[in-house]
């Protein structure tokens, strides 16, 4: 953990430090003003990228991503090592073509006259009244020339990295208790161990009275799974993947889907005949339990995403006073003054995301065993 601190406070001095120097009077005139909305965007967000650092001069040191795109035209695979690549083989920008491709404003090979063509009738400059409704007609028509879009992602590319880290810890620590099912916990299993019981006594069998080692696999992927990714999140030049509100969302469907999959004749029958109350009263709470099945899984996307992206964008914003105020003035020494302030909470604040990376983890495992204990609990 020390290492990584004194890492970060390098990385951020040495970017205070270019800012400081780019910021001299005969480059002045060269210079762009420090966007803080797209800089910390750009961080957050996912890309057929992965970024590193900008140099001095603006160019951006990144490891190009494989581009995997469905051609529905003619119904074809095609892979291509980066982005560049697929431009080259005649994957055209979308509309203007001014839309970036990271953002996949890709067309299929050979719709450049036809999205030419569609420009022309849609978007007539001589009749701007109904200019956005033609924008919106544009959009829908150049989707049909949209390829479905396979490609790794950065976010998708660390999701692999997590996955095969666990299989590589969890197959060696199953393969110990294999070998030595009676012997004392060794090196990573004693690690893990403890985690791996607290899980089973403490949130599946308190949750889940009936049958709970039937839900433990679930339970003990989604606990290391988002732990695991959130820590990863931290380390400098990663992804923030459960930043994503896509990742929590899928992670959400699958509690959803468990639950209302593993749900007894007593769950259904609170949600669409809930017992015990006036019969006139009983389609307002068919309407509210319903509403409930879903904003379950709802508040368990918002809670991951949330508190995950809102940790990032804090240390982002104290990493940003470096680069606006060093813009002030053009004074170096600002500059260098802020960037020690700025280190100081940036370590506080990754302090705290290291605790929030565990506990978000927890907590999402903790409510998925409440709602599936909820749907198994028996009529009394």
């Amino acid at each position: 953990m020390l290492l990584r601190y004194i890492y970060s406070f390098l990385l951020i001095f040495i970017l205070s430090s270019q800012v400081v120097k780019a910021s001299e009077p005969q480059n002045q005139s060269k210079e762009e003003k420090f966007n803080l909305v797209e800089f910390a965007l750009h961080h957050i967000s996912d890309s057929y990228y992965w970024d590193f650092y900008t140099t001095q001069s603006g160019e951006k040191v990144r490891l190009p991503l494989p581009r995997i795109l469905w051609d529905k035209q003619q119904h074809k695979l095609s892979f291509y090592l980066t982005t560049a690549e697929a431009w080259k083989h005649g994957w055209v920008r979308e509309l203007d073509y001014n839309t970036e491709a990271l953002e996949g404003g890709l067309l299929i090979p050979g719709s450049a006259p036809e999205a030419e063509k569609l420009k022309e009738k849609f978007l007539d400059k001589s009749d701007t009244t109904l200019l956005k409704v033609k924008q919106d007609e544009l959009s829908k028509s150049l989707s049909n020339y949209k390829p479905l879009d396979f490609s790794i992602t950065k976010n998708v590319l660390f999701i692999i990295f997590i996955s095969i880290l666990m299989l590589w810890i969890f197959i060696s620590i199953a393969r110990k208790y294999t070998k030595n099912p009676v012997s004392a916990p060794k090196g990573i299993q004693s690690f893990f161990e403890p985690v791996i019981v607290f899980i089973r006594d403490d949130i599946a069998k308190q949750n889940i009275p009936h049958d709970y080692e039937r839900y433990m696999p679930l339970l003990l992927n989604l606990f290391f799974f988002i732990a695991f990714l959130n820590l990863s999140g931290i380390i400098p030049f990663s992804a923030n993947v459960t930043g994503n509100i896509a990742v929590t969302a899928s992670l959400a469907v699958i509690t959803l889907i468990v639950t209302n999959v593993s749900g007894k004749k007593n769950y259904w029958q609170h949600v669409f005949w809930f017992p015990g109350v006036p019969v006139f009263i009983k389609p307002i709470m068919l309407i509210v339990e319903l509403v409930g099945v879903f904003t379950k899984p709802f508040a368990l996307t918002i809670r991951l995403f949330a508190n995950m992206t809102a940790g990032h964008m804090v240390a982002l914003c104290f990493v940003s006073l470096i680069f606006i105020f060093s813009d002030l003035g053009r004074l170096p020494a600002l500059g260098y003054t802020t960037s020690f302030f700025s280190v100081l909470f940036v370590l506080f604040t990754d302090c705290i995301e290291l605790f929030i990376a565990v506990l978000q983890a927890y907590i999402f495992t903790l409510l998925s065993a409440v709602f599936i204990g909820q749907a198994l609990e028996e009529n009394h």
